[in-house]
């Protein structure tokens, strides 16, 4: 992902390289990739909808908790902001931050 990237540009991109059913890996800058798997369950113009295996039901993340990781990525991935920095404004970081690197890759 360009680090110039404007959000809206990121988000018409993740809606067409995101799919349902798509599977995505846990993902932090400090250790890379973990363990966790979830899958992307559904795709709106609004959210994404996720499903992962320790929570007890589909997880609905907002544009808004995407835009936010968007506009701190750079900092996080250079470690000048810290993933609990992050999870202190949003509960969704680990599934942002994990489909944030996917488009990335």
């Amino acid at each position: 992902m360009n680090s110039k990237e404007n959000f809206d540009f990121f988000w018409k991109r993740l809606q067409v390289n995101i799919n349902p059913g798509d599977t995505i890996r846990n993902w932090t800058a400090a250790k890379g990739y973990l363990g966790d798997i979830f899958t992307i369950f559904a795709i709106s113009d609004n959210a994404v909808d996720v499903d992962a295996p320790n929570a007890e039901t589909i997880q609905h993340v907002s544009k808004n908790e995407f835009k936010y990781m968007h506009s701190n990525w750079e900092a996080y991935k250079s470690r000048r902001m810290r993933r609990h920095e992050l999870r202190d404004k949003t509960r969704f970081s680990k599934y942002t931050i994990s489909i944030l690197k996917e488009l990335e890759d």
